[in-house]
């Protein structure tokens, strides 16, 4: 009977048809899917003992060096994001959250950077360079 709470296949007064019952369940797989998407990129367990080490080395540093803990996580976080790059250097050259360079790298290049004189030590182009004028001659006694 049309209507009747015995007809399973009705819904809404209209029949279920097999191509509803394939969307419904496309669709329903596509809620799924969206739903458990973000449990993909959480991070692992391993991942918060990592944050603890870190936490508690950035602590150790504060107390050694006497700086406010909360100073050394903010110039931390400004200077690299925190993030690793899994061990590798940045695109400028620095290594883990306070983005330490290879002093040995840069002293070893340090005569091919600025040695020509014809670049600005200060890496600032858009002004003119303050070079020091040249001293005055001195007049010679007569």
């Amino acid at each position: 009977m049309r209507g009747s709470d015995s007809d399973s296949d009705v819904t809404g007064g209209r029949r279920a048809t097999p191509g509803r019952a394939a969307a419904r369940t496309a669709g329903g797989a596509l809620a799924c899917a969206a739903l458990l998407l973000p449990l993909l990129g959480a991070p692992s367990a391993g991942a918060a003992d990592d944050t603890g080490r870190l936490q508690r080395a950035f602590s150790a540093a504060a107390e050694r060096y006497h700086v406010p803990l909360s100073v050394l996580l903010g110039v931390s976080y400004l200077q690299s994001r925190w993030d690793g790059h899994a061990g590798a250097p940045s695109v400028s050259g620095g290594y883990g959250p306070m983005h330490l360079t290879d002093a040995r790298t840069a002293l070893a290049r340090a005569g091919e950077h600025h040695g020509d004189g014809t670049e600005d030590p200060r890496g600032d182009d858009a002004r003119p360079a303050l070079h020091p004028a040249a001293p005055a001659a001195v007049p010679a006694d007569s």
